[in-house]
């Protein structure tokens, strides 16, 4: 094993890795298969759900502008914590909504959960690890964002086919919460 390898930064870079994972995963492709999934299933206006779906970015932006004071009130792994767990609501909100209404609540917690675990959150994990291999670092971390999309999707897709929304939901956000917030801790 290389001495660059056994630096602790790059631990930090698997469980930003994993953090994007899920944070990319659900809330970010997520959202996609949310919309199809409520417009067959609910029959709602795919503008309604879009609607929703751009509050639930919106939302991630505005918090994104404060996450320094987030990361400083609430500390790194807390914050990544509290991401998870909203992000676990949010999806389980989304997949039980009785109401295109419902959506924007559903949106609130998410797009707050997606704010707290993605890419400005990233960053904030690796950089006080780095200063020479910070664009590796970082780099290595955003993989996760990829193999999110390629994993996530189509697994959502098939649960919820095969379970029903709500059960996958449930499914997906006690995953997160029980792998994101035991490394965020450590």
């Amino acid at each position: 094993m290389t001495a660059s390898r056994r630096y602790p930064g790059w631990s930090v870079v698997w469980v930003a890795f994993t953090v994007a994972v899920f944070a990319w995963g659900i809330g970010f492709y997520g959202p996609g298969v949310f919309l199809q999934t409520l417009h067959a299933t609910k029959g709602w206006p795919i503008a309604t759900i879009s609607t929703a779906i751009t509050a639930h970015f919106l939302i991630g932006a505005a918090i994104v502008a404060f996450l320094p004071e987030v990361h400083r009130a609430l500390g790194l792994a807390q914050s990544t914590i509290f991401g998870a767990v909203l992000t676990a609501l949010g999806i389980i909100g989304w997949s039980m909504s009785a109401s295109p209404s419902h959506l924007f609540a559903a949106a609130v917690l998410s797009g707050i959960g997606w704010a707290l675990t993605s890419g400005a959150a990233i960053n904030a994990m690796i950089a006080p690890w780095f200063d020479k291999d910070r664009p590796k670092a970082i780099s290595h971390a955003f993989n996760g964002a990829s193999i999110g999309g390629v994993i996530f999707t189509p697994l959502l897709v098939a649960m919820i086919s095969q379970i029903g929304f709500p059960q996958a939901a449930l499914i997906f956000g006690t995953a997160m919460i029980l792998v994101v917030a035991p490394l965020a801790h450590r």
